[in-house]
């Protein structure tokens, strides 16, 4: 305590800071804890009513810092920002009883000055120059990747972005290797300012029993702590979530998402995106705090507009299947390379150059929020008959679809339609066709006796005219008009034909 009261303001910073540190917590909190929250006009203007201080650091006597916590806890502003500043004061006061105890010895030494560091001015944050805002482009999103080198399609770079419109899950499968994540972190990568802040990538591991390695979990060894998933997952919700950040897309990348059983790790999630309520981190009778935070952790926290989910899965020896559960809240893409795909990249065989995506497309971040949450439908007669041919079919099968997927898979269309600026858009059966291969076939798996049968009803729905009555063959898939859907019963139906069984993901 006494290193802290003959220290100057840069000084006593510095020993919060490495407070703050030692409890394990992220760098984008500690931020906010030293040169944002404690130092803002508000809790400014509480310090120097209840102690007579021009800021908290100067404040040491408890019972004044209990004052300025119970000012800070009325304010309107800390309310309307999930209690950031009685957290702030709440971690302070801790600081400050640590600062009597042996420990503090330990983590400063008794006779070295702490180095000063020096803090960013408050308003730094604030005065940040904001981009020009711009409206989303799809075509400027596909000229952006194609300049890095990697080697995707015009219509998967779509129907990567127009389901992540419609719906902010989206899972890619397909071959190890064929690019699933790379995209993903293309495309995000372009539309975000700030990677550390904007964007978590994550290796989902084996042994992800519990939500723990995303969520984290209430300390049970010391009352009012939580302990933060070093994935990062927690704090790039916590700054979804903050009003100033509702503008700002932010991208989590599940990366190999079925190396575990995800109805396990990923409950809470999936519940959330339903039902629309925040994720409950902690019980109030697990802290003794009374604010609405815990180490910077709110007791709840949402699944905002802001925030969308990118999953990638491989289908292997080593992995798991997904339920219906699972596949009914998300739009699954299928990777697959065909031959004069990969003869143009064994013939170009161009340098990577990830980096250079970053950040192109942040101007549109704002709109591409927007644009994903809205949630008008239009009619389509022609979507309307071949769902309700398609519906009658997959249910033989118990494989039918419910209201929730009817909608999301209008909601594809109106998006697809609505921001297709490219050169080449997608033609009305292109977008139905991938709606279908997206959203109604991932469900379908079985025995051969159970399939063939369904399989190659479907097979006729993806014709017209005379075309139905082609027998499934490769050759014939180019006459279809639902190409992509055609193309993939065709190979479910040679997997259950070979094998006796079939499933979307192995097919």
């Amino acid at each position: 305590m006494k290193m802290y009261q003959e220290g100057n303001l840069e000084q006593r910073k510095a020993m919060f800071r490495k407070y703050l540190e030692s409890k394990s917590l992220s760098e984008s909190t500690i931020k906010q804890y030293v040169q944002y929250h404690l130092v803002c006009d508000a809790v400014l203007d509480v310090i120097k009513k209840e102690s007579g201080k021009d800021n908290l650091y100067e404040v040491v006597d408890l019972f004044q810092i209990e004052k300025i916590y119970k000012e800070c806890n009325q304010l309107p502003e800390n309310k309307s920002r999930n209690n950031v500043y009685t957290a702030s004061v709440t971690n302070y006061k801790d600081f400050i009883n640590f600062l009597e105890t042996e420990e503090a010895e330990c983590l400063y030494g008794s006779t070295v000055t702490p180095t000063i560091i020096s803090e960013p001015d408050p308003t730094e944050r604030i005065a940040e120059p904001k981009l020009p805002a711009e409206p989303f482009s799809i075509q400027k999103i596909i000229d952006f990747i194609k300049e890095t080198g990697l080697l995707y399609s015009d219509s998967l770079i779509k129907r990567f972005a127009f389901s992540l419109m419609s719906k902010r899950f989206l899972i890619l499968s397909g071959l190890a290797g064929s690019g699933k994540t790379q995209l993903a972190l293309a495309f995000a990568s372009a539309l975000v300012r700030n990677k550390d802040e904007q964007m978590c990538v994550v290796s989902v591991g084996a042994d992800w029993t519990n939500r723990e390695p995303l969520l984290g979990f209430p300390n049970a060894l010391q009352q009012g702590r939580y302990v933060k998933p070093e994935s990062g997952v927690l704090d790039l919700l916590i700054e979804a979530n903050r009003p100033e950040n509702a503008n700002k897309p932010f991208f989590l990348v599940l990366d190999e998402m079925n190396m575990s059983y995800v109805e396990r790790y990923f409950a809470d999630f999936l519940s959330a995106m339903e039902s629309k309520e925040p994720i409950s981190l902690w019980d109030t009778n697990e802290t003794k705090n009374d604010t609405e935070e815990t180490d910077g952790v709110p007791q709840k926290v949402a699944l905002p507009k802001n925030f969308f989910i990118i999953g990638t899965i491989n289908v292997d020896e080593t992995t798991y299947m997904f339920s219906p559960k699972v596949l009914d809240r998300a739009n699954v893409i299928e990777f697959k390379i065909s031959s004069a795909e990969m003869g143009s990249f064994l013939q170009e065989m161009r340098e990577i150059d990830r980096d250079s995506i970053n950040g192109k497309a942040a101007g549109m971040g704002a709109d591409f929020v927007e644009k994903a949450g809205k949630k008008e439908l239009e009619k389509d007669d022609k979507a309307v008959v071949t769902l309700q041919s398609f519906f009658n079919e997959l249910k033989g099968v118990n494989a039918e679809f419910g209201y929730r997927s009817a909608t999301e898979i209008f909601r594809f269309i109106c998006q697809a339609k609505a921001n297709d600026d490219a050169t080449a858009k997608m033609s009305e059966e292109e977008i139905l066709d991938a709606a279908i291969v997206q959203k109604l076939l991932p469900k379908l798996h079985g025995s051969r006796k159970k399939l063939e049968p369904v399989l190659q009803r479907l097979w006729k729905l993806c014709f017209k005219g005379a075309d139905k009555d082609l027998n499934i063959a490769q050759e014939h898939v180019e006459k279809a008009a639902f190409k992509e859907s055609a193309d993939k019963i065709r190979r479910m139906y040679e997997s259950a034909t070979a094998n006796g069984f079939t499933s979307f993901a192995e097919a």
